[in-house]
């Protein structure tokens, strides 16, 4: 997927020091401007590419709902604004999500994560009704994830398998395991189904690592065994005859 450029539009000098940080995080966002202005912002766009916005609400001058309204073709939107009130009044305008002050940066990596689905349903249209002309997305290759209050990037190629643990999730690798504050749930949906199967209520493998299923028990090409439920069993048994 190209990078998609974006834009902050705030009044205050913090909340850009803190998109700036999490936009940098991530290969797929390329910040191309910042702006303290609704209007500045609004000239911006109309002469300049711009896939995505982070917009202020309450700001001096034109305010963000006010912008928006002024706004035939917008790119997506995430509202980003210390008010909650705003919220139901946002979604006529098809805001992407709605991000209350102060957020973190597994908050901003959800709200990038729906940004992304929709291009992907958006592009999938396109090429639906102009299938010589558009290209299908490309598939993501990788997890961006928070590990000991650091961001790192883990490829999808390098994990044998993931496992849930409390309020965190452990992600077993050829390199080491790490270990995140995230739901089982959340990573399943975030990995490719071709490559990755659910095979218990806490564990997802690499299709690609699984050597055998012997009664209960799932056993890895480097020698882990881990149990297999009944439940997921027989789709674990088609992916694999599928790959």
């Amino acid at each position: 997927m190209n990078q998609l450029n974006c834009i902050i539009i705030d009044d205050e000098e913090g909340a850009h020091r803190v998109l700036e940080h999490f936009i940098s995080q991530l290969k797929q966002l390329q910040l191309s401007g910042s702006f303290y202005t609704a209007v500045e912002a609004m000239e911006y766009v109309y002469n300049n590419q711009v896939d995505m916005m982070f917009l202020d609400i309450n700001m001096p001058g034109l305010t963000g709902m006010e912008m928006l309204e002024a706004m035939s073709n917008r790119p997506f939107v995430i509202l980003t604004t210390a008010y909650k009130e705003y919220a139901l009044e946002s979604y006529k305008y098809d805001v992407v999500d709605y991000l209350v002050k102060p957020f973190d940066f597994k908050t901003f990596l959800s709200a990038i994560d729906k940004v992304i689905n929709r291009l992907g349903t958006h592009m999938r249209n396109l090429e639906q009704n102009n299938p010589n002309t558009y290209q299908p997305v490309a598939k993501p290759d990788h997890l961006v994830l928070k590990v000991d209050n650091e961001i790192i990037k883990l490829d999808f190629s390098t994990i044998y398998y993931t496992q849930s643990y409390g309020n965190y999730v452990k992600f077993f690798t050829t390199d080491k395991m790490y270990m995140s504050q995230i739901t089982t749930q959340e990573v399943e949906n975030k990995l490719d189904p071709d490559l990755f199967v659910r095979i218990h209520k806490s564990y997802l493998v690499a299709l690609k690592e699984i050597s055998k299923i012997t009664g209960g028990e799932l056993s890895l090409k480097n020698g882990t065994v881990l149990p297999i439920g009944k439940f997921y069993k027989k789709n674990v048994i088609e992916q694999m005859k599928a790959n």
